[in-house]
């Protein structure tokens, strides 16, 4: 599959600071990038570049194959870019203002109206067509930013800070909207410092730190890569005693904790050991009603990689 996104060794400098420091990564079609880090990381600095709207010091950045130096223009088409803090007209309506974006991005007037309209149910935003900006919450002003760039239809997304601000039930909506994007094909990077706004969404997280990449790639990968075992927990009716024994007798688990009849195990192996796991306590005549890996959420890898920082 050929990258949509493809930066190597990105450089940004102001004066004597190192914002971003030799970067490389890249992103494939409908994948999700959450970019993680403190305040100050350089994570701004570094979609600024990405969107063609901060030159690099040094390196190269690809969008959809064209090199943002020679092809700014041309790549620009590709790239729908949200910053932190944006302003919409807000003496304008809703659709007032989508026709606004659609006519400067020169879409044909005869397109406009279902651009709109399609950009609009995209974002449950239909039944606020006639309400002015002033007057939508910050939430439904987050999901209007997503508007305006869906009446272009862009391949890229590049999203800072989308959900800040936002209550529990506007960021859900920010995230089903977001996801539905990426089943789309679209490439998103969206950053962030709050990690639980990005668990269970993105399918690659990068962890910047003082400008640099610390790690970079799948969930899977990175977990795998810092954990070398599996947390599986295991649930029984009943003889919790001989669901004990039998663990302790299977060379590459070790308990770390019984609560009532569940035991939390810690594995090390593949995916076809677990399963010898669970028929070796199957077989045994147990009553295993929960036989689950717990998944390891980004809080937990964030924490467990700063802290072998």
């Amino acid at each position: 599959m050929v990258s949509i996104i493809e930066t190597v060794k990105l450089r940004k400098e102001f004066g004597t600071l190192v914002a971003v420091n030799d970067i490389t990564f890249d992103l494939r079609q409908g994948q999700v990038l959450g970019l993680i880090g403190p305040n100050g990381a350089g994570k701004t600095t570094l979609i600024r570049m990405l969107c063609t709207l901060l030159p690099p010091t040094s390196g190269t950045v690809k969008i959809s194959g064209l090199d943002i130096k020679r092809d700014y223009l041309k790549a620009r088409k590709t790239i729908g870019y949200m910053p932190d803090f944006f302003n919409l007209y807000s003496d304008l309506t809703i659709t007032e203002c989508l026709e606004f974006f659609a006519e400067s991005y020169g879409i044909e007037k005869h397109r406009i109206p279902q651009k709109i309209n399609e950009s609009l149910e995209f974002v449950a935003l239909e039944h606020k067509r006639h309400e002015f900006i002033k007057h939508l919450s910050r939430g439904m002003v987050q999901r209007m930013g997503v508007a305006s760039l869906l009446v272009r239809d862009p391949d890229v997304y590049l999203l800072d800070e989308p959900a800040s601000g936002l209550d529990p039930q506007s960021r859900i909506q920010l995230r089903d909207i977001l996801r539905r994007l990426s089943s789309l094909g679209k490439t998103i990077v969206i950053s962030s410092h709050i990690l639980t706004e990005l668990s269970g969404f993105c399918t690659h997280i990068a962890i910047m730190n003082n400008g640099k990449l610390v790690t970079c790639g799948s969930v899977d990968e990175i977990q795998n890569k810092i954990y070398t075992s599996k947390k599986i927990r295991i649930t029984v009716i009943d003889e919790i005693e001989k669901a004990k024994s039998l663990v302790q007798g299977f060379n590459i688990a070790a308990i770390e904790k019984i609560q009532d009849n569940t035991l939390l195990v810690n594995l090390s192996g593949s995916a076809e050991d677990l399963a010898r796991l669970n028929m070796h306590l199957v077989s045994a005549g147990l009553k295993v009603i929960e036989f689950s890996e717990q998944k390891v959420g980004l809080e937990d890898l964030y924490m467990k990689i700063s802290g072998n920082q």
